[in-house]
């Protein structure tokens, strides 16, 4: 998919948080932080409803969730805010560890 397409955020799984950093390390314009920042809200959006309803696959604890959230709100202002991808990408991938 390319950079200038908005990625369709379904669930928070590992592979998708993945995607979502590769998509920030490659984006290089203000029009491209904006399209991840979308992805972004959409990704914290569905962690947000897990917090509150529970993880719908059972993997993660209500903590770890909302350290997810802090994270994935983190790696949003850094593409944001700062137009600081490559740190955002490497926020969202302390997920992963």
């Amino acid at each position: 998919m390319e950079l200038d397409d908005i990625l369709q955020v379904e669930n928070f799984s590992d592979l998708t948080i993945q995607a979502l950093a590769d998509r920030l390390q490659r984006s290089k314009s203000a029009e491209h932080y904006i399209y991840r920042e979308t992805e972004l809200d959409e990704l914290w959006r569905l962690i947000d409803i897990a917090v509150r309803a529970g993880d719908p696959d059972g993997l993660r604890d209500r903590e770890t969730l909302r350290e997810m959230r802090d994270l994935v709100h983190r790696a949003h202002d850094l593409v944001g805010m700062d137009g600081k991808p490559l740190e955002a990408a490497a926020t969202l991938r302390e997920i992963l560890i």
